[in-house]
């Protein structure tokens, strides 16, 4: 017998493990091993019919999980195999407990199984003739959908915008230019922040000769 099992990747004698392993891809059938491998760890506190209440046999703070098998349906309260598609390690220690050695085609689904059954109905292969008599609907073009943010068309001003806002000079507050281009501002100068009329030697009679600068 041990020849049977030697070179292989079976892990126990189980008769659990070889099924799985002959249906399975070897990928799911690992996540099976460690899923097998950790139900020996759990103990079986109690039993409600067909409920049972399962818990890992050290740590007293591990949350228990509560598995229902009446010998067709299993299912456990951790959700494991709803979600990956294979068995938990809860479900697997309560087989292990019920000396059940055998598990139903239902729980090991065809997306994992190594050979995906085909069909018995062989598919329909229209000829030439059919496909060329089949009438064929003409096609159209999608309708226009409406584009995001503001519509293109102009929407209507209210009072304020509608108004023209003349703007006028900022030096002398004249209509018809501004003041960069103001006529006014050439005999004023900026001292200091002020104001000031540029005053000539010739205005307060004095020689322009002495007053230049050095």
């Amino acid at each position: 017998m041990l020849e049977k099992y030697r070179g292989s990747s079976l892990r126990t004698m189980s008769p659990l493990e070889e099924q799985a392993h002959g249906v399975l891809t070897p990928f799911c059938f690992k996540k099976f091993q460690e899923e097998f491998g950790r139900a020996t760890l759990y103990s079986l506190l109690g039993e409600n019919g067909h409920e049972f209440i399962v818990k890992y046999h050290e740590e007293t703070t591990t949350k228990k999980r509560i598995v229902f098998w009446d010998g067709e349906t299993a299912t456990c309260s951790c959700k494991h195999f709803e979600f990956w598609g294979i068995l938990c390690r809860h479900i697997l220690s309560v087989f292990l407990h019920k000396d059940c050695y055998a598990i139903l085609f239902t729980y090991l689904p065809v997306r994992w199984s190594r050979e995906v059954p085909q069909s018995e109905e062989a598919p329909q292969v229209l000829e030439e003739e059919t496909l060329l008599d089949t009438p064929i609907d003409d096609i159209h073009c999608p309708p226009i959908s409406k584009t995001k943010g503001r519509p293109k068309t102009k929407r209507l001003k209210g009072g304020k915008e509608a108004r023209k806002v003349t703007r006028s000079c900022g030096f002398c507050k004249k209509v018809g230019h501004n003041i960069t281009t103001c006529p006014e501002k050439e005999n004023i100068g900026f001292v200091n922040g002020s104001q000031k009329k540029k005053i000539s030697s010739s205005d307060i009679g004095l020689n322009p000769i002495f007053s230049l600068k050095y």
